[in-house]
């Protein structure tokens, strides 16, 4: 495990005492790495910004009962991630992308990359169709790329739970595909 650098220890430590100085190079430091993270799991800025706005004043109000810090890297992106898991569980539709299902855009061709946009948006409008928690549960999953744990802590329900959903949703959304690609097949040879 890494240890707290001296320089952060110190940080930490002038924090603690109120310092504003030293809280604003932590800001200052970690601000857009923190956004970019949020920006990458949340894909949208403005709730981005504002989760990582928020944490940063939870930490400044919260800098006297601050744990024993082993890693500040590790607790600053640990601390984060999970006033992330809250958000996308308050918000009803969480707002994802599925720009995670592929690695690098740039190695599809033209023709590739409208296939790429066809399927995507048939994928959406066919989980737009499941049930509610269950599109919830899929979309943080599939989308936002969070564990099973992850959505369990962040939508309340045990892991079992979250498994079922995700098991029914994947069967249900390859019913549907299949049946869909079928009737394009029939329909494509009469």
């Amino acid at each position: 495990m890494l240890q707290v650098g001296n320089a952060d220890k110190l940080l930490l430590q002038k924090i603690a005492r109120n310092d504003q100085h030293s809280f604003q190079d932590l800001f200052d430091t970690w601000w857009e790495p923190l956004f970019q993270y949020a920006f990458k799991v949340l894909q949208n800025r403005q709730d981005a910004e504002e989760v990582v706005q928020d944490f940063f004043i939870h930490f400044w109000n919260k800098r006297h009962e601050l744990p024993e810090i082993q890693s500040l890297t590790a607790y600053l992106f640990t601390a984060l991630k999970n006033r992330i898991l809250n958000h996308l569980a308050k918000k009803k539709y969480p707002v994802t992308s599925l720009d995670v299902l592929y690695n690098n855009e740039s190695e599809f061709s033209p023709a590739a990359a409208f296939e790429q946009k066809d399927t995507e948006s048939a994928l959406r409008s066919l989980v737009s169709t499941l049930p509610c928690k269950m599109k919830q549960v899929y979309e943080m999953h599939q989308f936002a790329g969070l564990s099973v744990n992850e959505i369990a802590r962040a939508t309340g329900n045990s892991e079992q739970t979250v498994r079922n959903q995700l098991n029914t949703a994947v069967k249900k959304l390859s019913l549907v595909w299949k049946a869909e690609l079928l009737t394009l097949i029939v329909l494509y040879f009469l």
